[in-house]
């Protein structure tokens, strides 16, 4: 079973809501994939518990992938670290968030670090989000070690809905973003 972790020690960067992107994914290429939710707010669970109130199942019991939605990195999330396949960080590129997530990173060992992926989320392309991205690369440059995904730019307009659940698949929709699809095969690629 592969693990992937979504992580951040930043609250509000689309942890949830990438967590939940992915087990969608994963069902809408005929995989099997168990959602785990650790965060006391339970979104990603609220968001299964909906999908299923909906007639649909989206998380399930075994499965060949295992996501595991955290509220950040330290206490009971460090065993998830330790156990993934692939660490995925959605992060905000703005400085509070960018500052918080670079600390973050560099206090990993370097095997930890080879796991991660950032996906830099609710992209606006300002300069303070093309600077902070610069300054993230630079970080990835010197710890010879982490990744950067394409950018998740329409969240606010199309994923708010998206997290109440539905009979439908999300990636049966025909106006679905293309970014989406794209975030989606790139963080599963890093993972073979």
């Amino acid at each position: 079973m592969k693990k992937i972790v979504i992580t951040n020690e930043k609250g509000g960067t689309g942890k949830s809501t990438v967590a939940c992107l992915l087990v969608e994914y994963l069902n809408w290429t005929k995989q099997k994939v168990q959602l785990i939710d650790t965060d006391e707010i339970q979104t990603s669970q609220t968001w299964v518990n909906n999908c299923t109130e909906e007639g649909r199942l989206v998380s399930q019991k075994p499965a060949a992938y295992q996501i595991i939605d955290t509220p950040g990195s330290s206490g009971s999330a460090l065993s998830w670290l330790q156990q993934a396949d692939l660490i995925v960080v959605p992060f905000r590129s703005h400085y509070a968030d960018l500052q918080t997530t670079i600390t973050w990173f560099i206090s990993l060992n370097s095997k930890l670090q080879a796991k991660v992926i950032f996906v830099p989320n609710q992209w606006q392309n300002t300069k303070e989000q093309r600077e902070g991205l610069t300054q993230l690369q630079q970080v990835i440059k010197e710890e010879k070690q982490g990744l950067i995904t394409s950018t998740l730019k329409h969240r606010p307009a199309c994923y708010g809905g998206f997290l109440n659940g539905s009979s439908k698949n999300f990636f049966s929709e025909k106006k679905l973003p293309t970014e989406t699809k794209q975030l989606m095969t790139e963080i599963l690629t890093k993972l073979k």
